[in-house]
């Protein structure tokens, strides 16, 4: 498996899609107007990092890593070769994964110098936080990832798996705080968005953030039924 992530990566990270994407979000941070206080920043880029900015960078990742190869057959070839599907879907996963935290290392650093920039004082703490939430947006983005690619397992589709990743990136969190908000039911407070936002404010409020552990849990199950669909789906090898 580690070689198979070792050819996926070295086979993505030729492509331009996703350096274009991180240098349009990075000129975004460097190039825009900084705000009145430190706290107003911060919010800024919880904003930014955790919504339009994932959208973006989850579209070439999830198209390098799932719907190319689909095209081109490679991952029909590689399970001809006899490779376990477990194996394949798990590194996949791996490849977005590092391709996401490899991206978001970079925002964080066009952050930090932004704000450097701008004559804000913004405190350590606050920079430490903001690091922290560009890993819960890798964590974010991971969980989205999978439940796109589970549509892709299930209908062979790379297009089907995109419109999921385009309309939970980008409409989920609105929809389900609406339709908390009409029922009166926690639809948001419990989903996997709400578990992970939920978690990071227990930490800026210095609690252990214990919401993280049913947002993983909810991870390993969208991973284990993407697993038993791609292991159940008939290819014609």
């Amino acid at each position: 498996m580690n070689r198979l992530i070792r050819a996926d990566l070295r086979r993505i990270l030729r492509k331009p899609g996703l350096y274009v994407i991180l240098l349009f979000i990075v000129i975004i941070i460097l190039g825009r107007s900084p705000a009145e206080t430190s706290g107003e920043e911060m919010e800024f880029y919880r904003t930014f990092l955790g919504f339009w900015a994932l959208t973006m960078i989850s579209i070439p990742i999830y198209n390098a890593v799932y719907s190319d190869e689909l095209k081109s057959g490679i991952m029909i070839n590689v399970i001809g070769m006899g490779m376990d599907r477990k194996k394949i879907v798990l590194s996949k996963l791996w490849d977005c994964f590092i391709l996401l935290l490899g991206s978001y290392a970079v925002l964080y650093v066009a952050a930090l110098i932004s704000n450097s920039a701008t004559g804000l004082a913004v405190t350590q703490k606050q920079n430490t936080f903001l690091f922290i939430y560009c890993l819960f947006c890798v964590v974010r983005g991971i969980g989205i990832i999978a439940l796109s690619s589970l549509v892709l397992f299930l209908t062979m589709s790379g297009a089907g798996g995109m419109l999921v990743l385009i309309v939970v990136g980008m409409a989920a969190e609105m929809t389900l705080k609406a339709i908390q908000e009409v029922t009166e039911l926690p639809f948001y407070d419990l989903s996997y968005i709400g578990l992970l936002n939920r978690s990071y404010t227990q930490f800026q409020n210095g609690d252990i953030g214990f919401s993280l552990i049913p947002a993983l849990i909810y991870l390993c199950v969208v991973i284990a039924v993407n697993t038993m669909a791609f292991d159940k789906k008939e290819m014609n090898l």
